[in-house]
């Protein structure tokens, strides 16, 4: 036929068909000879042979077209398929290199199926001759070539190709692809993110957000410069605005806007960033670059595709500074037209100079931006080295300088919700005139109004606001020099305290509460803890006068998340230009010398400030005495100067004063010193406990190495011996390890260390450093010639603690110098099932593929193999690298608890983990029982949320499951039935119709049905659901105890399952007795249930005087009990029988007053219940009365007619078993009669119980 017009494509289908089949014909048996791999080999090389006789059979024929070849060929949408197939063939079953060297062929990068080349990675690649030949990938080969002989059939020609896409097997085809694809690359984005090595989160964006008024902020949308930079006359072309106005004018907020507003109205990407003076982008501005681009990747699948050719080229774990820039330069071509936006440049911590400045940072980004078409908005104060290195690219600036007339609405809103919010109770023309003042006085910034928020008192006159709100200076400088001004002026004693609460507020490294900061101001204040200084209340007050009266506005209290008491809010700097105001004005302490402080950086001073306070507190004894003084201010401290003090004197200086107080504190014979690592030892609040590193033999010179303090280690060194054994076992080469300081482990080395020493565990230095992931150290001792692979006494390498850990560096590292992978601990367990148990999935894919073939599917750890474990926690990635490396089998083998796989799946709820097994095959074990007798179906009916595990479970093969009773005899319907889960309920009876007749009347060890069971436990729409379903036919069936579902829910009074179960006929049970002859009306009666007893009594023909195996009614059982309601019901009915004696001849009436129950005496006198005047056990019925000690009572027998002056201390003896007993005093104690097996209650007599029936009557 004519090839004419089709002919390139039909050609181009034979050429990828042939190279296809030429790579497909290099491939080599597996090294293994395992059965599984033997199955794999023989599967792969059948589904060879049927791709190639299909290519034979459509015309296709040594790299070309034939001239007969099949029709189908010449449809476009066919082709078009087919040539998809023969792309996920190619890229994910052939080796790729194979595919490059062919010039005929498509260009697969282009194609619709590109991103699955994965140079770096190549997950699903089938690697000719090598160990990566995968179960999952012969699976995908064989439905691939199948979906061939489906598209076109060699053996029907005469198919009609009209409407092709509507068939159902093409639409199966692609979803396949899809899934084949969106899977690859889903995997392939988390690597890749993770390499970009996005920052931690920040709230700022959120926060900023969160604290915009309507209506502000929407004035920077109608500037021209801001619309000229969002739609640039060339668009071609960069566009950069930088927004800039001075601290406090609300600039953070307007970007956060900015941000909110243009991300919902682009279809480009917008990415932002925030930086903030307390996050750890401050000393890397990179960090927004990292972000920007990690945000435009997850938009954008070109930019995506750009970021990972990059990830594939690059070896390193995390992408270094100088590849994230020319990256940027790549992703903004890709993408064109996306939207960066950085807010608080100047809050970083270098803005000018060094390798991390904001400069070096802005110039990377205009030369990347060069001839882009990128938007690039910055928001910043107007600081000279922003401005003099963003003026280096005049050409493309445009700046906006905020002004007040552009926030002057805004402000006044602002204003006025301050005022609202502080004065409420003062009028509205009050509020209005104090608003406009504060909004005319504020110059436009926000934090000026908001400063203004502690000088407002709903108690203060008109006046006296107004005037507040006049004498404060306009603009936050001068506003900063009126307080600092005010501050100077104070007293000295005021003035040193004002000092000492703005360092404790804006130089720790967590907010201190109020308690803390009032012992940390004294100890700073007097260098000792005079118990005379503590304020003897530390309230509302307190907070005004002495932290706010002094400090304020400079600093803020906010209230605690948890805690509502004054002593617990927090201390707080405003705003960022607060504490840079501080570090430039707060002066040094006194007694620092002028000479050590020159050349020092203004926050080095307040650091060294606070960690000598911190080492003056620590060493007084009295902070150690746990019976000295008692406050709730006392030891507030403790907990922060203990953690932080080392880490202030790193960042401090070494200042004489403070090196003399810390070597005198450092020293092991001093006891606070010992009390200390005893208190890091053992904090009260086990949250805080360290490692069990800090032990209480810990000693001086170890605890410094353990806070990497390295300059006070140079002092101490002189006097160590850094050989010596100490606190586990351990030398001090192990504290430097742990610490992460390279220069201390070298220091150590230098001094002669020994590195082979092991702890009392057998650890070793490198254990430590492996765990910890210090790749600089690990470096340091293997280069030092330590052993690559110790074992501990747990047979613990470091590897396996990297592995535990993540440390992929430190793994490598070590792998590549000859760490031996094959040692296991002394459970078996290798590095597999370390990175398993932990969700190490990165390293896992590392280790995987450096491993030995059977890594994957080591069923030796005593635990589990390394998919029970990956299944335990449900993590999808850990099972796919395991299922790529030949894992499917482990699938199908238990744990020693006979759990599969799928049990943990199932059990904990992890439906995508379900799915992947399901795809594998995992339907045969369905009904797989482990040693509790539980299937997977089970499980999943016993925790919340499971629809969907259920729904996937519910398929051919779960039938025997549906059937299986676990050791209790509880089949899944049992369980949902117990636990209330309706939704279960109804998925089980629907999948198992029209046989879920027998689900229904299956009975568990205990006879139960599930109608029962969910009767008994109140579960009312489960009850319903079952009888809707077919439960009638068990209301009849009782269970070991002879107990019906009727009399179950009546003793537990569900009276909505009551009234269900009678609607459903149950009453015909009504009747029937529990083993001890109580009916459900008597269960109802003793439960006090009075609704159900309603229910109960509405039945026709109910026996309300059926008696108990003792002769007790419901009438003597509420009597005894006190049941006014229950009592007062059975009266009600025409045929109770008011008098029915008990056995023993006892009635209702003495019942009600044996047990000194009035209401109830009252009610059955008043129905005319008969007065006993002798009572069968003895005494008469006054002599009981008496006996429970109700005056009421008795009063209320005495002026019964019937009772007459019978002796109320006569005796009438027992009959039967009691005719030998001899009487009891009035306060005798209850002794047990037990005439008969079944008999085992407490009875009452003036002779043998006379306390029983008063204090309860017990009975079965």
């Amino acid at each position: 036929m004519e090839v004419t017009g089709l002919a390139v494509g039909v050609v181009g289908l034979a050429g990828l068909f042939s190279v296809c089949l030429d790579s497909l014909s290099r491939f080599q048996s597996y090294r293994e000879s395992n059965f599984e791999t033997h199955v794999l080999d023989t599967r792969f090389r059948a589904a060879r042979a049927r791709f190639e006789q299909w290519g034979s059979s459509v015309g296709i024929s040594n790299g070309r077209l034939q001239p007969d070849h099949h029709d189908g060929l010449d449809n476009k949408e066919t082709a078009a398929l087919i040539e998809s197939i023969l792309q996920i063939i190619a890229k994910t079953i052939c080796d790729k290199s194979i595919l490059q060297r062919t010039h005929n062929g498509p260009r697969f990068q282009s194609g619709q199926f590109g991103g699955l080349s994965q140079s770096r990675s190549e997950r699903l690649k089938w690697a000719l001759g090598g160990k990566e030949s995968r179960n999952e990938q012969v699976d995908i080969f064989e439905k691939l070539v199948q979906q061939l002989y489906n598209l076109i059939s060699p053996e029907g020609k005469s198919q009609n190709y009209k409407g092709l896409e509507s068939t159902a097997w093409v639409e199966d085809i692609c979803q396949m692809l899809t899934k084949i694809e969106e899977g690859i690359k889903s995997e392939t984005q988390r690597d890749v993110l993770a390499w970009l090595g996005k920052s931690p989160p920040s709230d700022k964006y959120e926060d900023s957000l969160s604290k915009r008024l309507d209506t502000t902020c929407e004035w920077i949308f109608n500037r021209s410069k801001f619309k000229s930079w969002l739609s640039p006359a060339d668009s071609s072309k960069p566009s950069l605005l930088w927004i800039n106005g001075p601290a406090g004018f609300g600039k953070t907020v307007l970007s956060a806007h900015i941000v909110h507003r243009l991300s919902e109205a682009l279809d480009t990407p917008v990415a932002h960033f925030f930086f903030t003076s307390d996050h750890e982008s401050r000393d890397d501005p990179f960090a927004a670059l990292r972000s920007w681009q990690c945000q435009v990747a997850a938009k954008n699948n070109d930019a995506f595709e750009c970021i990972r050719g990059v990830w594939e080229r690059d070896s390193s774990e995390k992408a270094s500074r100088r590849t994230i820039v020319d990256l940027f330069k790549q992703v903004i071509i890709a993408a064109p037209g996306c939207v960066f936006i950085a807010d608080g440049l100047d809050e970083c911590s270098q803005l000018g100079n060094g390798d991390t400045s904001v400069a070096r940072l802005l110039r990377d980004i205009m030369y990347s931006i060069h001839d882009a078409n990128v938007r690039l908005l910055l928001i910043s104060r107007d600081e000279p080295e922003i401005r003099e290195t963003l003026e280096e690219n005049g050409e493309i600036l445009s700046e906006y300088r905020i002004g007040t007339d552009d926030v002057g609405a805004d402000t006044a809103a602002f204003s006025q919700s301050v005022v609202d919010k502080k004065l409420s109770n003062k009028s509205e023309n009050v509020r209005l005139a104090i608003s406009e003042t504060m909004a005319a006085r504020c110059e436009g910034q926000f934090l000026w109004i908001k400063m203004q928020e502690q000088s407002l008192r709903n108690g203060m006159s008109k006046k006296r606001l107004c005037e507040v709100v006049e004498n404060t200076p306009s603009g936050l400088d001068r506003l900063y020099d009126h307080n600092w001004k005010r501050i100077m002026e104070m007293p000295d004693w005021d003035r040193d305290r004002a000092f000492a609460l703005l360092r404790w507020s804006a130089f720790t490294f967590r907010p201190l509460t109020v308690f803390a900061v009032t012992e940390a101001v004294l100890i700073t204040q007097f260098q000792e803890l005079d118990s005379d200084e503590y304020p003897e209340n530390v309230n509302d007050e307190y907070i005004r006068t002495e932290i706010i009266g002094l400090c304020g506005p400079l600093l803020e209290v906010h209230d605690h998340s948890q805690h509502s008491s004054p002593g617990n809010r927090t201390l707080n700097i405003p705003h960022f230009s607060v504490r840079q105001y501080l570090v430039e004005n707060l002066p040094a302490p006194a007694w620092m010398q002028a000479n050590d402080i020159l050349n020092k950086e203004y926050e080095s001073l307040h650091h060294t400030a606070i960690a000598r306070a911190c080492v003056q507190y620590l060493s007084l004894p009295q902070v150690w005495e746990k019976d000295g003084q008692h406050g709730p201010c006392v030891g507030a401290f403790l907990l922060y100067a203990a953690y932080n003090w080392m880490h202030h004197a790193r960042m401090g200086f070494m200042d004489p004063s403070l090196l003399e107080l810390s070597k005198a504190f450092l020293r092991q014979d001093k006891a606070p010193f010992k009390s200390l690592i005893n208190y890091i030892a053992d904090p009260e609040d086990i949250s805080l406990a360290k490692k069990s590193v800090f032990q209480p033999q810990l000693r001086p010179f170890e605890y410094v190495l353990y806070g990497g303090w390295i300059n006070m280690a140079d002092h101490l060194i002189d006097d160590a011996d850094v050989n010596e054994i100490g606190a586990l076992g351990r030398s001090p080469i192990f504290s430097a390890c742990h610490s992460g300081s390279a220069e201390s482990v070298n220091l150590l080395i230098r001094r002669g260390a020994d590195l082979s020493i092991t702890d009392s565990q057998g650890v070793t230095c490198l254990h430590i450093a492996a765990a910890c992931g210090f790749e600089d150290i690990v470096r340091i001792l293997v280069e030092s010639k330590v052993k690559l692979s110790p074992q501990d006494h747990r047979g613990r390498t470091p590897l396996h603690l990297a592995s535990t850990r993540g440390h992929i560096k430190c793994y490598q590292y070590l792998l590549e110098q000859g760490a031996d992978v094959n040692i296991r601990d002394k459970w078996g367990g290798n590095v597999v099932h370390y990175a398993c148990i932990h969700g190490q999935a990165e390293l896992l894919r590392f280790i995987l593929r450096n491993a030995p073939d059977n890594f994957a599917t080591d069923h030796s750890y005593r635990l589990a193999s390394p998919l029970i474990l990956a299944s335990q926690s449900g993590n999808v990635d850990m099972a796919k690298l395991l299922f790529e490396h030949g894992a499917v089998s482990s699938l199908f083998i238990t744990e020693t608890l006979g759990n599969l796989p799928l049990h943990y799946a199932a059990s904990n709820g992890h439906a995508e983990l379900l799915e992947l097994f399901l795809e594998h095959g995992v339907e045969k074990t369905l009904s797989v029982s482990n040693a509790a007798g539980h299937t997977a179906l089970h499980l999943a009916c016993g925790g919340r949320e499971r629809d969907g595990i259920i729904s996937l479970l519910l398929r051919p093969g779960v039938e025997q499951s549906l059937l299986t009773g676990d050791e209790e005899g509880d089949t899944p319907l049992h369980v949902a039935s117990a636990l209330g889960y309706v939704s279960y309920v109804k998925l089980i009876l629907q999948y198992s119709e029209p046989e879920h007749q027998r689900l229904l009347e299956m009975r568990n060890r205990n006879l139960e049905t599930p109608l029962f069971i969910a009767s008994y436990n109140g579960h009312t729409e489960v009850v319903k659901t079952l009888l809707e379903h077919g439960a009638e036919t068990t209301l009849h069936v009782f269970n070991c105890h002879n107990i019906s579902p009727l009399w179950a829910a009546s003793f537990n009074g569900s009276s909505e399952i009551v009234k269900e179960l009678l609607y459903h006929r149950a009453g015909k049970t009504i009747s029937t007795p529990y083993l001890g002859g109580e009916t459900p009306l008597y269960a109802a009666a003793t439960k006090n249930h009075a609704e159900v007893l309603k229910l109960l009594l509405e039945v026709p023909d109910v026996s309300v005087n059926q008696k108990t195996t003792y002769g007790f009614t419901p009438l003597f059982i509420a009597s005894r009990n006190g049941y006014h309601d229950i009592v007062e019901l059975l009266l009600s009915t025409d045929s109770i029988d008011k008098d029915s004696e008990s056995w023993l001849g006892l009635s209702p009436l003495f019942a009600a007053v044996a047990n000194g129950h009035l209401e109830v005496t009252k009610l059955l006198l008043s129905k005319g219940a008969h007065l006993q005047l002798s009572v069968s056990i003895g005494r008469d019925l006054l002599w009981w009365a008496q006996r429970s000690n109700k005056p009421d009572l008795i009063q209320l027998l005495k002026t019964q007619e019937a009772i007459t002056g019978t002796a109320s201390d006569s005796c009438k003896p027992l009959p039967g078993p009691f005719a030998n007993i001899e009487p009891l005093s009035r306060n005798a104690k209850t002794v047990d009669c037990t005439p008969g097996v079944s008999w085992s209650a407490t009875i009452p007599t003036c002779f043998s119980a006379q306390n029983a029936l008063v204090e309860g009557f017990i009975y079965v």
